[in-house]
């Protein structure tokens, strides 16, 4: 049985379950058999096994976990840090955190997305079912009628007829740039066209950019933490973080230390992808030897900021798209009404 991939909940559980037993002072080979004696998932059992079996054989944890292309290149590259520097148990620790967190970051931005996203498709469904059911069933009423009918009414029947023409112009393109995006995302100009549109999209950019550089403050302060150099620490995250911009430019601030340049002015290379605050006050903890203590106190402030911005863009979303469907759904309400109340007046 082969597994493609581990969730991140799974990776939290296995590594923070070989640590604890590395740390209750049970040895590699004793805590990674009761690993998998209590391992439920048989997927994740026979990986396991096979881990296992390859450090039997005499290869290294690490290794063997980049060999089963299961796991992370930060997986891989801080656990070969942990076995090299022999602190296996801070970074088993690490990873499970670093997981912890991703999951409560997920968990945040699922929250304040869910219930607008609900009204959203709530919302396209009634619309649809409107047009497509209710609008015909009055125009046939008022086809046996006769008489002209006011002018909105006219153009929300004419809406409905040509709805299946409007849906099938914006659904057939949508679909091609989705199969395109889907069969191509591992293609470099994909990912610059992709990254390019996103970046211009008004307040979607600005929460992106806070969010790569949350997570850029945080795995740095974790991998620093963990006594990673700040250069390995640089090319392990160029494997982690993944929207192209921020990889592209981690490469670029690994070139610069690599050539005696400060990490700060490295960053400031990148304008329009760290702000002047954060490179402002990365590089007054650099110039006085306190790199870590910055660059754990800017990971906080941008979680706590990037929490803020998504909990007030649920709550205006959910308003304005509860007043939107509103005002669509009466809009077709009165224009096909409209002409009943017309002739009301008529035969009074």
């Amino acid at each position: 049985m082969k597994i493609t991939r581990l969730i991140d909940n799974k990776k939290e559980l296995l590594f923070s379950g070989l640590c604890s037993l590395l740390s209750a002072g049970l040895d590699f080979s004793r805590s990674f058999e009761m690993l998998i004696e209590e391992e439920k998932d048989k997927s994740t059992c026979v990986l396991l096994e096979k881990l296992y079996a390859s450090v039997i054989r005499g290869n290294s944890l690490w290794w063997s976990m980049e060999e089963s292309r299961v796991f992370s290149p930060l997986d891989s590259g801080v656990m070969r840090i942990g076995e090299e520097t022999g602190k296996l148990p801070e970074t088993l620790s690490f990873l499970s955190e670093y997981y912890h967190k991703k999951a409560e970051r997920g968990r945040m931005i699922k929250n304040a997305v869910s219930y607008p996203l609900i009204i959203l498709v709530t919302a396209i469904m009634v619309i649809t079912f409107m047009i497509l059911v209710i609008v015909p069933m009055f125009e046939q009423v008022y086809t046996r009628m006769g008489g002209e009918l006011p002018a909105i009414t006219g153009w929300i029947i004419q809406v409905s007829k040509r709805f299946p023409v409007y849906a099938a112009t914006v659904l057939f393109p949508v679909s091609l740039a989705a199969l395109w995006i889907y069969f191509t995302k591992e293609d470099e100009n994909t990912q610059k066209i992709i990254s390019r549109i996103l970046l211009k999209i008004p307040v979607a950019s600005n929460l992106i950019r806070k969010n790569n550089q949350l997570k850029f403050c945080k795995l740095l302060t974790l991998l620093t933490a963990s006594g990673v150099p700040l250069l390995q620490g640089m090319k392990i995250l160029e494997g982690v973080i993944t929207f192209y911009p921020y990889r592209n430019s981690l490469g670029g601030i690994c070139a610069a230390l690599e050539k005696g340049i400060p990490f700060t002015t490295g960053m400031a290379m990148y304008p329009h992808l760290y702000n002047r605050k954060l490179i402002t006050l990365l590089r007054v903890g650099e110039e006085t030897n306190r790199l870590f203590g910055m660059l754990e106190r800017q990971g906080e402030e941008l979680a706590v900021e990037l929490e803020y911005r998504f909990k007030f863009l649920g709550n205006i979303l959910e308003p304005v798209l509860i007043l939107l469907v509103g005002a669509v759904v009466a809009l077709i309400l009165i224009s096909m009404y409209l002409p009943m109340f017309k002739l009301s007046g008529i035969m009074a």
